[in-house]
């Protein structure tokens, strides 16, 4: 009788599970998850455009509304920091891919520091006193220098519209400051 008994509630918990499992399985196909939303957001670089038509290897970029034209054989690129669509930095690389005579310019600009009147004195600090010297860049007057130690590397600065924005030539070659004032001399601003 005990077996009998056994059988009979094993039969019924089987019997429940397969309800169970089969009222699952119906509820599913009948009402699907909705598809997530597609995440839309504005492009940061979005602030400022060209205004015209950009010339073969010009580049122009945004906030600062630089326009530069790249050099044969180098490359560029941008990179964009935001939070939720407020620009934070603005960096960009113009590099050869040469191992011999490697070349990189790279331009920060940062828009949520304010340049103050002790941003020039300030990046002076960091460089050598016999390499400091002042510059125009873009008809925006600044300073450069070599700055050593763990990233040695010649800096130009300049304030524009309040901002500060750095050119780093790494390495600091002779040649490569040639190439770079280069590039400087097809820095146009919006």
């Amino acid at each position: 009788m005990k077996l009998k008994t056994f059988l009979v509630c094993i039969a019924v918990i089987v019997a429940v599970g397969f309800i169970i499992k089969n009222f699952t399985n119906n509820n599913s196909k009948q009402s699907p998850s909705p598809a997530p939303a597609e995440v839309t957001k504005t492009t940061p670089d979005s602030v400022l455009t060209p205004g015209r038509a950009l010339k073969p290897n010009e580049e122009f970029i945004s906030p600062f509304g630089l326009y530069i034209t790249v050099l044969k054989d180098m490359t560029f690129r941008k990179e964009v920091a935001d939070d939720e669509g407020i620009i934070r930095t603005v960096g960009f690389y113009i590099e050869n891919s040469s191992k011999d005579n490697p070349y990189m310019l790279y331009g920060l600009y940062e828009a949520k520091n304010v340049a103050i009147d002790q941003t020039m004195a300030s990046a002076k600090k960091d460089m050598v006193a016999s390499t400091i010297k002042d510059i125009t860049i873009g008809g925006y007057k600044g300073v450069e220098g070599l700055i050593t130690g763990d990233k040695t590397r010649y800096m130009a600065v300049i304030v524009k519209d309040g901002k500060k924005i750095t050119f780093s030539t790494i390495p600091p070659t002779d040649a490569n400051k040639v190439i770079t004032n280069q590039l400087f001399s097809t820095f146009i601003f919006k």
